[in-house]
């Protein structure tokens, strides 16, 4: 990320997709990738790729608490601009797999991203103000719960 955007004074970040997911917000850049995951659009170094930096982020990355059922509440995270600059350009190769596959990914500022319902030293967990209508996805591309917890048992390939 350029060092310019991440010093703006607006104290929440989000990379994000551009397309609405089942909680009525845009898709977070984790879950836009794993629509592509689940779609077998992934080479298996992709996969691979989406994995580990998934599994960096749940090595060091608190959870909220709100994933333990699916985000059955529909909340969304945000981090936070003080404390995440590493984290977010631990998010590039992500984002540019997205662009890859033809998925547009952009880094949204917010000072109230909407209800906080959660906070940790990284972030920030909301329900959003204001709800828009799912996009329609592509043939295969399934809008399911997120998933707390490695995602690798989840892959389309054996290891």
């Amino acid at each position: 990320m350029p060092d310019d955007v991440i010093s703006n004074e607006t104290p929440y970040l989000r990379l994000q997709a551009d397309y609405i997911g089942r909680v009525g917000v845009e898709v977070g850049i984790f879950v836009a990738v794993d629509h592509l995951r689940r779609k077998n659009l992934l080479t298996p170094e992709e996969e691979e790729l989406y994995f580990d930096i998934d599994d960096w982020f749940l090595e060091h990355l608190p959870e909220p608490p709100f994933y333990a059922d699916g985000n059955s509440i529909g909340a969304v995270t945000w981090f936070k601009r003080a404390t995440t600059g590493a984290m977010l350009a631990r998010l590039e190769p992500l984002r540019d797999l997205l662009m890859v596959h033809g998925m547009r990914c952009g880094l949204v500022r917010a000072s109230d991203p909407g209800k906080m319902i959660y906070e940790d030293e990284y972030q920030v967990g909301v329900i959003p103000r204001i709800r828009k209508p799912v996009s329609p996805l592509s043939p295969g591309v399934t809008l399911g719960p997120t998933t707390s917890g490695s995602k690798r048992h989840l892959a389309s390939r054996p290891p």
